[in-house]
């Protein structure tokens, strides 16, 4: 392993770690903004009904953000490195793409990406991208191994 692929890596970590944080951060925002609509709602008796985050879209869309980013956490991790590692550090800037979607992921959730009755089609923005880079890390793996 490079130096140079050392050090880009280190970067596209220090970005990962930056988008796990802004996850959480939506994930606080999505959830006083649930529970101020509900209280707007109660003072406007359009609701009786004590607040449940399990019937927010918006609280889900910040819960789905966290667990979706630890969720595929794991798999981006292993397979980045070892991209690096073994396949001689190709194409590791498709771990900024990667970065990318992480932080895109929050944003589009929030949008209306995901609710109740499951993801929708704005989602995808970020989850096809996502599927891609972890893909065509295999790939690569595979190509230097066998």
């Amino acid at each position: 392993m490079t130096e140079l692929a050392h050090l880009e890596g280190a970067r596209v970590m220090l970005g990962y770690v930056a988008s796990f944080l802004f996850a959480i951060v939506m994930q606080a925002v999505s959830k006083f903004s649930a529970m101020n609509r509900h209280k707007k709602d109660k003072a406007d008796e359009k609701s009786k009904e004590r607040f449940n985050r399990y019937t927010s879209d918006t609280m889900l869309a910040g819960d789905r953000s966290v667990g979706n980013f630890v969720e595929w956490q794991g798999a981006f991790l292993v397979l980045f490195w070892t991209n690096i590692v073994v396949a001689g550090a190709k194409e590791v800037w498709l771990g900024w793409v990667y970065v990318g979607i992480r932080f895109l992921y929050p944003v589009l959730a929030y949008l209306g990406g995901v609710k109740q009755g499951g993801a929708q089609p704005l989602i995808l923005l970020a989850t096809v991208p996502g599927y891609y880079v972890l893909l065509r890390y295999m790939y690569l793996i595979y190509m230097a191994v066998y």
